[in-house]
């Protein structure tokens, strides 16, 4: 495979390719928005596993559930007090014990769209996760870049998110800032759903964003949006009485990724095992392009 940007690059033996347009905006705004980009059927064949999920109990969710407590639910003084109160839920590293999370992170068409897209030989697996906004959710998603709550450094990182219903701005579709990737301020991770920094973290506090920078597209189920690590991005909350928000999101290093251990940040099991500069060669940041085998 080339990555050459004046190709436009074939996916999985399909009919669809990553336009050179695609990955030019991307580096340029810092997401893209690839519509069509997957099977609708495929999507919604995780619908099972996202249940598996949402039968957890919240506590039972790693890391980023950590990051939405009791403490910092929001009360949305816009929905009534006669309406059931969703919620939302979060956690991360499915992959590692259900297999359709694993195969949908690892042998789908995803990591092949992301190698072009990153411009990388090589792809590595850094989490997944389950982000779902019940009906009448009231928390928003706080602006933020991922690569703050990562133990990685590199320019070739990525968050690819994938819906499961029709998302939008009503819903709590993924917002973006356009062009803050190339802010390389170093910021606190906050509480996700509060603008509050995490304690002992480095950094500065993520600024208040302006509504006319945001720019908030309408994804529907086959889409995909892909952005930078340093992106400010967030959600609004749900609005809809009736439809829930469920997205699946997986997060990605290519070839320059090296762990890179963050103050502050949540930890996994398997950083207090690597080594600063390392490369991700651990069992859980499992390569994902190119394939083995097929």
């Amino acid at each position: 495979m080339t990555t050459e940007l004046s190709k436009a690059y074939p996916m999985n033996n399909s009919d669809q390719f990553v336009e050179e347009t695609d990955v030019e905006k991307f580096w340029s705004d810092g997401f893209v928005v690839l519509r069509n980009a997957i099977s609708p059927s495929y999507v919604l064949s995780m619908e099972d596993a996202i249940n598996r999920v949402l039968e957890k109990d919240v506590t039972d969710l790693s890391e980023l559930g950590s990051l939405i407590t009791p403490e910092t639910t929001l009360t949305d003084k816009d929905i009534s007090a006669s309406k059931e109160v969703g919620r939302f839920i979060a956690g991360t590293d499915h992959w590692i014990a259900d297999s359709d999370f694993e195969n949908f992170a690892c042998n789908s068409a995803i990591p092949e769209i992301v190698v072009q897209v990153l411009k990388s030989e090589s792809l590595w697996l850094y989490e997944d996760s389950v982000l779902v906004k019940e009906p009448n959710t009231a928390e928003e998603t706080a602006f933020h870049k991922d690569l703050s709550y990562f133990h990685v450094k590199g320019e070739k990182i990525c968050t690819v998110w994938v819906p499961l219903d029709f998302a939008s701005p009503d819903t709590g579709a993924i917002r973006f800032v356009k062009g803050s990737h190339k802010d390389r301020t170093l910021y606190r991770p906050n509480w996700f759903v509060s603008d509050d920094p995490l304690p002992n973290t480095e950094g500065k506090r993520v600024p208040a964003v302006a509504p006319e920078a945001i720019v908030a597209p309408t994804l529907s189920v086959g889409d995909i949006s892909i952005h930078h690590s340093r992106t400010l991005h967030g959600a609004a909350a749900n609005r809809s009485e009736t439809q829930s928000r469920r997205a699946i999101s997986i997060r990605y290093c290519g070839d320059d990724a090296r762990y890179h251990l963050r103050q502050g940040a949540p930890l996994k099991p398997h950083h207090k095992t690597i080594t600063e500069g390392d490369t991700l060669s651990h069992k859980y940041c499992p390569k994902v392009w190119p394939k083995t085998s097929y």
